[in-house]
């Protein structure tokens, strides 16, 4: 199985730079055909409902199945509204928060969102609903995608991304009572970077819009798209 992570496209009306780019990323996403692809935040940069229009708009070219979850930038309301499917997203959640079933791989999808804050943050609630994601299906490896990374991140001025560090903390502890998660897949930081959580291998992808990221990677340099592409065997992810 194939999965493309992408995050941090921060569309804005007087940014249309942004949104090509997210058009030249879909075009690539076909050529690869993975199984899946998730975008890990930060759809919109001002949280506003046309900037989601826009977003739905190019997102819906994908010919795969894709899923979405809020960052820092976003604004849950509006997010969930334009893009309920009556499956995953429903507008009156109050967290965007959901397991994909569908693929050999589990994929659960976790809202980090502290409204107003840049940091993120798990409320005993939102980690409850972790916690039963997980235990749903342990016979399966279980993939999990949020926006801010649960794990210290030891490029860029600030490693700690959760306020209370608390948190995360309790997240970790989480993850490691389960030994079928496989992968931590991540945003926010605006530069790639690759560690382990507790054996499991964390990733985080770079920003998608050119002018706001931090680092260039090689396929920027390329031209392509900055995105991440994981193989996923019945065991444990491996970056591609």
């Amino acid at each position: 199985m194939r999965i493309v992570h992408l995050s941090d496209t921060h569309l804005a009306a007087d940014r249309p730079d942004r949104a090509a780019a997210l058009e030249a990323c879909v075009d690539h996403i076909e050529r690869l055909r993975p199984d899946a692809v998730v975008h890990t935040g930060d759809i919109a940069h001002n949280g506003r409902a046309e900037e989601y229009r826009t977003a739905r708009t190019l997102l819906d070219r994908l010919s795969m199945p894709y899923f979405v979850l809020p960052g820092n930038r976003d604004d849950r309301r509006n997010l969930a509204r334009a893009f309920a499917d009556g499956r995953h997203i429903r507008p009156d959640m109050p967290f965007v928060q959901y397991a994909v079933e569908d693929f050999p791989a589990r994929l659960i999808v976790v809202d980090s969102v502290n409204a107003g804050m840049s940091k993120g943050r798990l409320c005993a609630e939102r980690l409850d609903g972790i916690r039963r994601m997980l235990a749903a299906d342990p016979s399966r490896p279980a993939c999990l995608f949020l926006h801010h990374p649960p794990f210290e991140v030891a490029v860029g001025p600030y490693p700690r991304h959760f306020d209370p560090w608390t948190d995360a903390g309790a997240l970790s502890a989480e993850l490691q009572r389960h030994d079928h998660v496989a992968g931590i897949f991540c945003g926010h930081v605006h530069r790639a970077f690759e560690t382990t959580l507790g054996g499991v291998s964390a990733n985080v992808v770079s920003c998608l819009a050119d002018d706001l990221r931090w680092d260039r990677p090689d396929t920027a340099q390329r031209g392509l798209p900055v995105i991440g592409v994981h193989t996923l065997s019945p065991d444990v992810p491996a970056a591609a």
